[in-house]
């Protein structure tokens, strides 16, 4: 099932121009192939390119694009974005490569296989699951996190399930790596192909799944708050939308009209409604939120504007 992807794995190194040394190297995977033109779209992790906050390594910096033929290519920067840790390239040239088939997504508790690519080109594959935790990490809600180390050099590389289909690709994070699922990633290609940016939501809150809380808690606050889904805040940014409106950390939120139960997919809808930001249709979504302030012990309904930002860039 791995070997289903390997012609689409490639490794991605950025150097410093004029042959500086190297700055970093990553794995990519293949995620668009034009025959007609030779072009291929190289889907890697961001940090080739940028650092933690989005700024750019060197804006002159080289982008080499090793293929699995142990031929070696130049790529080309098309578009990044800090937040989801991703990085879209170009190359050239008639390299016969493959675009892995596409899953519906990630799932806790999934076995996966995570690829990649090593400083001499052998493929590396590493065997576990999507865990069934969460933990708090930068308001990067989108992550899931993996019970296994993923191969060195293999932040970027695709995620495989049991079939050989891709659905997402891996970093390296702290505390552990995490996976992104390939559901979030098309969505951000899809928005760059028609828009050459993407909307992503701002909710200036870190939350954690009350379904994946420990059971006894779980039970705690079905027992004495009748809560039996929604989030748990575990970080409000100072003069953020959700501090304005009152949200505190402990405080539970549930969305009203939001069938998500996990980080995952609140973010895939929240993503979604960013289509109409960049349609000029609107620049915030109002959703009803029930939030549960448990040291008070009330709740009040309230309405919550998501805002958007287009920026590459790190921003909260």
């Amino acid at each position: 099932m791995v070997l289903r992807v390997a012609r689409s794995v490639v490794s991605v190194s950025s150097t410093m121009p004029d042959g500086g040394g190297l700055i970093s190297r990553c794995t990519g995977v293949v995620i668009g192939w034009d025959g007609a033109n030779k072009r291929a779209k190289i889907l890697t992790a961001a940090s080739v390119v940028c650092d933690f906050n989005g700024e750019l390594h060197n804006p002159a910096l080289k982008l080499s694009v090793s293929m699995p033929n142990n031929t070696t290519t130049e790529g080309r920067l098309l578009f990044y974005n800090v937040h989801y840790g991703i990085a879209l390239l170009e190359v050239m040239g008639d390299y016969k490569l493959e675009v892995p088939s596409f899953g519906s997504g990630t799932n806790y508790g999934q076995v996966i296989f995570a690829l990649g690519r090593g400083e001499n080109m052998s493929l590396m594959v590493s065997h576990g699951t999507i865990s069934w935790t969460d933990y708090p990490v930068l308001l990067r809600n989108h992550n899931m996190f993996l019970s296994c180390d993923i191969p060195e050099g293999g932040s970027g590389g695709p995620v495989v399930d049991h079939d050989g289909n891709m659905i997402g690709i891996a970093f390296e994070e702290n505390p552990g790596p995490v996976v992104i699922s390939i559901k979030t990633i098309m969505t951000c290609m899809e928005m760059w192909d028609q828009f050459s940016r993407v909307a992503r939501p701002l909710l200036g809150m870190q939350l954690k799944s009350v379904e994946l809380l420990d059971v006894s808690i779980q039970e705690e606050l079905c027992r004495d708050y009748n809560i039996t889904s929604g989030f748990i805040v575990s970080q409000v940014l100072v003069d953020s939308t959700a501090e304005k409106l009152g949200i505190r950390r402990g405080d539970v939120i549930v969305f009203q009209d939001i069938d998500c139960s996990t980080l995952s997919q609140l973010e895939d809808h929240l993503l979604s409604l960013g289509w109409g930001y960049l349609k000029g249709m609107h620049l915030t979504v109002d959703l009803k939120v029930e939030v549960h302030n448990l040291f008070d012990s009330y709740r009040e309904s309230i309405t919550f504007p998501v805002q958007f930002t287009d920026a590459s860039k790190q921003v909260n």
